[in-house]
């Protein structure tokens, strides 16, 4: 049995419990194939105005307290107070395009037909989907509940914006959830970017700190949209085996998706000294937070989840890539309730359906036995993390765990799967499959149809409407706003952000040719440097 140093950092605000690889191979990756019309440049501007026939769904009431308060007749001295403490039983909105999202509350109006009267700007590196969702705050969160779980969705729309030139339209959108329709002036320039600097970034909140650098919370000056920025020093990686490896395959991987439950990458540049990674800010917290604090999930809220990843594993599959890192500190959760996939420094690429590889990496409480027993490993591998993944949510412990890691090692390849009385037979059969130890009888061997057709997913998801994001997430979090960083570790968010002086020898042209194609920007990769993909890891 393998043993592996523990790797403890705080990358993105959470203790990785990751287990530290072991030096790659060097081999050329290409570009996936359908990958080379998804990128665009420009900015997207949006303008909410207001919505009209917005309803509760049918069976909700108007909590009484809410009742009052629209319906209220305060006495004109106190009008313009009033009118804010109206503000906040009228539907807000969550407006999001590419995993940008902004939250929007209403000036004035009424529930059926409130005014928001809003604009913002977005930065365009690919294509995506507006989303525009009209939530009733609720009572509970009033009276000072933790989250915003209970918050009423009243209506929806999603829309596809034209991206291949520029675009203007001013109309009404019926929703596609929900009652009603919104108002919206939607307008795309497109426009070709000029090189990144630190120096277009307003620094606003360290949100995490590893080895290698921090993550900060930053606003483009330009557009105002916030991004979370991983900065990493070249130094810092280039001594390191294998580390330069795995900062470019994060960069190719990040900028070749283009999945819904996915953070994406907006831009990367780099100084002679410095890495920079700018990718959507998504501020619901971990679900490492939201498991920690419930104890564990129902298996509505397990499935949804797992469902939801389900997808995002199978996008990256289909570009040949394992992700080989999957626990809830790297899943991150939006602001109306959905995942978003993070931190891909340990992806392998060019992995076919056949391909083996034998590195030695993951996190403890989720390596597979194949890895335990140096047999090599395919993408199946991430089928074994996924049913880790769902036990711990509802049970609230990965399946194996020990606090001996060696101990844990020898039960995740020997020890029976027991399951608590309260887990439902589809439940124990799904997972049962994800956990066959022998990979080539696991549930997923054939594809990720496999896990979709078993009756724990078929039974109650719709996959069309699940990848289109149409279902009502089960939980929302506690978002105050496109700032807020309540959901991050006060550790991080108390420290000065600031993009600190690398005092150090400058690096040869050797290493820093091995930094060649990180930048990414598009629509002007052109006049930036030559692409030149990242080795792959064995």
């Amino acid at each position: 049995m393998p043993s592996a140093e523990s790797k403890e950092s705080k990358e993105a605000g959470i203790v990785s419990r990751s287990v530290t690889p072991l030096p790659p191979s060097r081999a050329q990756t290409p570009r996936p194939p359908g990958t080379e019309n998804i990128s665009r440049s420009g900015v997207l501007t949006i303008r909410i105005f207001s919505g009209r026939g917005l309803s509760l769904p049918l069976g909700v009431q108007v909590p009484e307290i809410i009742h009052k308060a629209l319906n209220s007749s305060p006495a004109a001295s106190k009008r313009d107070s009033m009118q804010r403490k109206r503000s906040w039983w009228l539907p807000y909105v969550v407006l999001e395009f590419d995993k940008n999202e902004i939250l929007i509350d209403a000036l004035g109006g009424d529930l059926s037909k409130p005014e928001w009267n809003y604009r913002a700007d977005f930065d365009v590196s690919r294509t995506s989907n507006i989303s525009v969702s009209a939530y009733l705050r609720t009572t509970q969160c009033v009276q000072g509940q933790d989250d915003m779980g209970n918050d009423i969705l009243m209506a929806r729309v999603e829309l596809t914006p034209m991206l291949d030139g520029h675009h203007a339209s001013d109309q009404w959108y019926a929703a596609t959830a929900g009652d009603g329709s919104f108002h919206l002036k939607i307008d795309f320039k497109p426009a070709r970017h000029d090189s990144l600097t630190i120096e277009q970034f307003e620094l606003l909140k360290v949100i995490g700190k590893g080895s290698f650098g921090k993550v900060m919370q930053v606003r483009k000056k330009d557009t105002q949209r916030i991004y979370a920025m991983k900065t990493i020093r070249k130094a810092n990686i280039a001594s390191r085996p294998g580390e330069i490896t795995h900062i470019l395959a994060e960069r190719t991987v990040l900028a070749l998706v283009n999945n819904p439950f996915i953070v994406p990458l907006k831009f990367s540049f780099q100084t002679p000294d410095k890495l920079y990674l700018v990718m959507s800010f998504v501020n619901g917290g971990e679900l490492f937070f939201h498991l920690q604090r419930e104890g564990k999930f129902d298996e509505h809220r397990s499935r949804f989840y797992a469902a939801e990843l389900l997808c995002a594993l199978e996008h990256l599959h289909n570009f040949n890539v394992v992700y080989r890192d999957l626990k809830p500190e790297n899943i991150l959760l939006d602001y109306t309730g959905h995942i978003a996939l993070c931190d891909f420094g340990l992806c392998k690429l060019n992995m076919s359906e056949t391909e083996k590889t034998n590195t030695f990496c993951g996190t403890p409480e989720y390596i597979a036995p194949e890895l335990l027993e140096s047999q090599g490993y395919t993408k199946t591998v991430d089928w074994w993390t996924l049913g880790v993944l769902l036990y711990e949510m509802m049970t609230g412990l990965p399946p194996f765990y020990d606090e001996n890691v060696n101990v844990m090692y020898q039960r995740i390849l020997s020890d029976p799967l027991v399951f608590p009385s309260d887990i439902s037979p589809d439940a124990k059969s799904v997972m049962t499959g994800l956990l066959q130890r022998d990979p080539s009888r696991r549930l997923g061997a054939g594809g990720a149809d496999e896990i979709k057709k078993h009756p724990f997913f078929s039974k109650h998801v719709d996959w069309n409407r699940l990848i289109a994001k149409k279902i009502q997430p089960p939980f929302k979090p506690s978002v105050e706003s496109v700032l807020d960083v309540a959901n991050f570790d006060g550790e991080f968010t108390g420290e000065k952000p600031q993009d600190s002086h690398v005092d150090e020898t400058p690096l040869s042209e050797t290493v820093q040719d091995q930094f060649r194609g990180f930048t990414y920007n598009p629509g002007n990769e052109h006049l930036s440097e030559s692409i030149n993909y990242p080795s792959v890891m064995s």
